[in-house]
């Protein structure tokens, strides 16, 4: 028995068979060649294939070319130097204060109507016998038979004394110790001494033989 499905044949007769006609054949063939030929060329064209370079931005004038070096010379003035200030000046003689009111008082009494260089005088009279002797202005004082002390003294003598016991001024170069007033009084023994120089109503001296 046949298949039910299964063509019986007739006796005599003859199955047709497709036959592909050559132009058809030909015609794939050259598709073929075609497309081959054509991924080959693009192969080609993709490996010397070069992207066109992208524009790059301009540098910066800083990167690019570096300014140049102002020669242009400096008016600026030069900085004006602050002199440094002198180290004060070392006490020619110390005073406490005690001695310093006696001296400045005594100083009044003997020379308060003199003018300031006769004030200096006999400051300088006192100092130059307080470093004789080596004593106090008090002890000079009672020793050389100075006047009694005024109750107070002006600026102009307190300007005196601070001169010659602080700063070292003197008015002469000479030693000078001793003084008197001629108005009021005479004294031979002051005139035995080496006499230095008047000033206003008082003459002052150095000891005899001193600084010849």
């Amino acid at each position: 028995m046949r298949g039910k499905h299964e063509q019986q044949r007739r006796p005599g007769s003859r199955v047709r068979r497709r036959r592909h006609p050559i132009g058809t054949i030909i015609a794939i063939v050259a598709v073929a060649v075609a497309l081959i030929v054509l991924g080959t060329r693009a192969t080609s064209q993709s490996e010397n294939y070069a992207p066109a370079p992208i524009p790059q931005p301009a540098p910066l004038v800083s990167e690019a070319r570096q300014p140049e070096p102002d020669t242009t010379p400096d008016l600026s003035p030069a900085p004006i130097a602050t002199p440094e200030p002198e180290p004060p000046a070392a006490c020619r003689f110390s005073l406490t204060p005690e001695e310093r009111d006696l001296t400045e008082r005594v100083v009044m009494a003997e020379a308060g109507g003199e003018s300031y260089e006769g004030q200096m005088a006999v400051a300088q009279c006192i100092l130059n016998a307080c470093e004789k002797t080596g004593g106090q202005p008090s002890e000079v004082i009672l020793a050389y038979q100075y006047a009694k002390p005024a109750d107070t003294a002006t600026q102009s003598v307190r300007d005196a004394v601070a001169a010659v016991f602080d700063a070292g001024e003197t008015v002469t170069t000479e030693p000078i110790m001793f003084f008197y007033a001629p108005r009021w009084t005479d004294s031979k023994w002051h005139e035995t001494q080496r006499f230095v120089m008047e000033i206003g109503g008082h003459r002052f001296f150095a000891e005899k033989g001193a600084n010849q």
